[in-house]
């Protein structure tokens, strides 16, 4: 693979240019090293102060740009355009005194779980990070978590549901009662009982709407996220009087979904929901149309969260509903800039020539870092780094982030564990669009009052 450079709304050959004009050209900018996956800072460009006695702090991301999770990653380089134009991260992290540089490396996984666990290793080892990020599934993030807990470096996550994270953590841990606390890590973002619960009122407005028979077919791969949705979803709906129709657990890449699509219309299933990677979406939808198997509502996790899976698939997923947990007209802003939700999603589809992606929300982990940076006496000390980041309450872009451990937010009997900041989703449904060819819009906000509805809930198929 040849190097490259990252630019706001793009990557481009780096072997036509030359290093002065690699500089000059992006200023800010960071060049991709070759199979490691890194984007690794050019000169003092990124650093923010120019002329510093001070060690840089070094912040380095992992997260899938390419690959089968690549949706996961579109608005990453973005997000870090961004956050390069913050005060903070221009000028450099304020702490005791000193002025410290501030280098961010990228790191892509390429959506291989080996390789997320292989690059952080090389990150703390090699390349001597201050703190590390990890977004976006299991996948990433739970390897990481895992090296970084280990070789105690500090690490914020985002964008993995909270019991898989603390499950991985902590295996003989209890998601009801999650008292075990991670020394180095913390984690934004939802649980599987957020989602459980984001779903059901929208399949009670369709049933109320269809009369259907109350039944919720349930497809959960034999994987991480697979196993933390069987562990919660069953209690949750049968709690809200649905029957629960749940497959046996299959194998990431199954081609097949014969068998599972007839005991679905055998059950005479009038809702359905899965957490699948996104290929394997596309497979099990394809064949389940094809073979009849049409539920009222179909409401998906893990897939279709972005707008690139959704206009791969097309018409085909014209009413499907899913999760967010970021959306344009929350009334958050950004504490490094001031700018609002909308303000960023329309700077956002106006670079990269997209609708809205709920992972601009991925810049708050920047957000978190800087507030974690700046209490400390001394940036490069592991353990009074990790120490802020469990103190870390904040406002930021993606809502209000607390690691303290307080418990808020979350949906009883599951409670998160230390560390872990609940962000809650509102439900959301790809429709036809008039901009775009698909459009999310935001059809029931429950769990986020502050989500304004954009569209009545409609039917996947009547």
């Amino acid at each position: 693979m040849s190097d490259h450079i990252v630019r706001s709304g793009g990557i481009i050959p780096a072997t036509s240019i030359s290093r002065r004009g690699l500089l000059r050209g992006i200023g800010a900018g960071a060049a991709v090293v070759g199979a490691g996956g890194l984007l690794e800072a050019c000169s003092s460009g990124i650093k923010g102060a120019s002329a510093s006695s001070t060690k840089a702090i070094t912040i380095g991301w992992i997260h899938p740009l390419t690959g089968d999770l690549a949706g996961f990653g579109a608005a990453d380089n973005w997000v870090i355009s961004k956050i390069k134009e913050t005060s903070p991260f221009k000028n450099g992290f304020k702490v005791g005194g000193k002025t410290y540089p501030v280098t961010i490396k990228s790191y892509d996984s390429q959506s291989s779980v080996t390789r997320a666990g292989d690059l952080a290793r090389t990150a703390i080892v090699s390349d001597n990070v201050d703190m590390l990020f990890a977004s976006s599934t299991p996948e990433t993030v739970n390897a990481v978590a895992s090296q970084a807990e280990t070789l105690g470096t500090p690490l914020v996550c985002a964008n993995c549901p909270w019991e898989s994270w603390y499950l991985n953590l902590f295996p003989k841990g209890n998601p009801t009662a999650a008292t075990e606390k991670a020394k180095y890590v913390v984690l934004y973002f939802l649980g599987a009982e957020h989602l459980a619960a984001c779903f059901i009122p929208m399949w009670n407005r369709i049933h109320s709407q269809l009369h259907t028979d109350k039944v919720v077919a349930a497809a959960f791969p034999n994987d991480s996220d697979g196993n933390a949705f069987r562990g919660v979803f069953p209690a949750i709906v049968d709690a809200a009087g649905y029957t629960f129709d749940m497959s046996s657990a299959y194998p990431d890449g199954t081609t097949n979904y014969t068998s599972m699509i007839t005991q679905f219309k055998a059950d005479k299933a009038d809702f359905f929901t899965n957490v699948p990677l996104p290929p394997d979406f596309a497979a099990m939808w394809k064949q389940s149309l094809q073979q009849g198997f049409r539920p009222k509502l179909a409401t998906v996790a893990k897939v279709l969260l972005f707008p690139t899976d959704a206009y791969a698939m097309g018409s085909e997923v014209y009413n499907v509903a899913t999760d967010t947990w970021w959306v344009p007209t929350l009334p958050w802003t950004s504490s490094l800039s001031g700018e609002t939700c909308q303000q960023m999603a329309n700077e956002y589809e106006s670079a990269v020539g997209q609708q809205w992606n709920a992972n601009i929300s991925n810049y708050s982990m920047f957000e978190t870092a800087y507030a974690a940076f700046k209490t400390v006496s001394d940036p490069h000390d592991h353990d009074e780094v990790a120490d802020a980041l469990h103190n870390v309450n904040i406002n930021a872009l993606a809502g209000p982030l607390n690691f303290t451990g307080n418990g808020a937010g979350w949906i009883k009997p599951f409670g998160p564990a230390p560390g872990v900041a609940i962000t809650p989703p509102a439900g959301v449904q790809w429709q036809k669009g008039t901009k775009y060819q698909l459009e999310m819009q935001i059809v029931d906000n429950t769990l986020l009052p502050d989500a304004k509805i954009t569209a009545d809930l409609l039917p996947t198929n009547t």
